[in-house]
């Protein structure tokens, strides 16, 4: 894991008054999800499902697959390690920025790594076994269609497609791969449910892949990986009739106003993102910097993300909060950028 994730406020030395850092959603249906999980707190006097029965036919319903091609594993990042460890000493490609648990499963499973910053690339640098993309992508919000997707599968049938798809129930219409699954054998895909329900702490995600990959993951997968409270809220979570959706429309369009009103600031980069998040770049100063004013003048917490493979010192993101807050974090980014550019730098390439 790299030093300075989001959501990272352990150890803070200043007041927190708003983490922008986060691009989970703070869904109005949480509070319910946890009056439930209160509910069910005897569940942890007995070992969990080692098989997660009931959630995986859950999924089954939801995508018109079997149980077959699921696996329920605790939160997404598990996922990405259980890939690795199958597919050991393979040849991975990683489209990049990239959340950095692609690369640090792959390393520690002895993969040999390249990094592309477009699939088109792929087909100038030597074959690979397996292909990470995250869709839409952490940091920049990137976000491929299912027909540019499932045109690379065609193209590339000994590939492994590996589609980390955390985000994109956070991104304006969007359309999952999921089902596609039972048509494409050289398809992996990914899903989580900390990301739209704000639940990263409970660790609960699945794994959508042909049943022979799914065979090949069990063997590395621990026995009780999933604990019983997790199972139980994302079976609460498929049971729900609908997802929020006024809530999250209302987040997206503070996201897309902010983007263009932070556009609009002098030495100041904003990378298009159909997501509740994106990533900006300073050209005449440091994100570590900005990042430390805006939390000890102001409370505002930001995603320093220069260590993102590929970015540079003045790259951050940031996710949209309400529009109060959302208001007050781009006066105080203007005051905060007009403060420190004139005394800080770094050299260009």
């Amino acid at each position: 894991m790299i030093n300075g994730h989001g959501n990272n406020i352990q150890g803070l030395q200043h007041l927190l008054k708003a983490d922008f850092s986060t691009n989970v959603f703070d869904n109005p249906q949480t509070g319910d999800l946890l009056d439930y999980l209160q509910t069910q707190l005897r569940a942890i006097r007995n070992y969990p499902d080692s098989e997660c029965r009931l959630l995986r036919e859950k999924l089954a319903d939801k995508f018109n697959l079997s149980p077959g091609y699921i696996l329920v594993t605790s939160g997404s990042t598990e996922a990405f390690y259980l890939l690795a460890h199958a597919f050991q000493k393979q040849c991975s490609a990683i489209r990049t920025p990239a959340f950095a648990e692609y690369e640090d499963a792959c390393t520690l499973y002895n993969h040999q790594i390249l990094f592309v910053e477009d699939l088109n690339e792929l087909n100038n640098v030597k074959p690979s076994d397996l292909v990470w993309i995250g869709n839409p992508n952490n940091p920049d919000g990137r976000y491929l269609r299912p027909q540019q997707l499932v045109a690379f599968l065609e193209q590339n049938p000994k590939r492994l497609l590996v589609v980390d798809e955390a985000y994109i129930d956070l991104c304006e219409a969007a359309e999952s791969m999921a089902s596609l699954v039972g048509q494409h054998q050289n398809l992996v895909v990914i899903k989580s449910f900390t990301k739209l329900f704000a639940i990263p702490g409970i660790r609960i995600g699945y794994l959508l892949a042909h049943p022979q990959i799914i065979k090949k993951l069990q063997a590395c997968h621990m026995p009780w990986a999933v604990n019983a409270l997790a199972l139980k809220a994302g079976e609460y979570i498929l049971d729900l009739p609908e997802q929020p959706t006024v809530a999250l429309d209302h987040r997206l369009q503070e996201s897309k106003r902010m983007q263009a009103e932070l556009a609009q600031v002098a030495g100041f980069r904003v990378f298009p993102s159909p997501t509740n998040y994106f990533l900006c770049e300073l050209e005449q100063a440091t994100a570590a910097e900005l990042k430390k004013q805006l939390l000890k003048r102001h409370g505002f917490l930001i995603r320093d993300a220069s260590n993102f493979r590929g970015l540079r010192p003045g790259h951050f993101r940031v996710a949209a909060q309400n529009k109060t807050l959302n208001n007050e974090f781009i006066h105080a980014l203007k005051a905060c950028i007009n403060a420190i550019q004139p005394c800080l730098s770094y050299p260009s390439h």
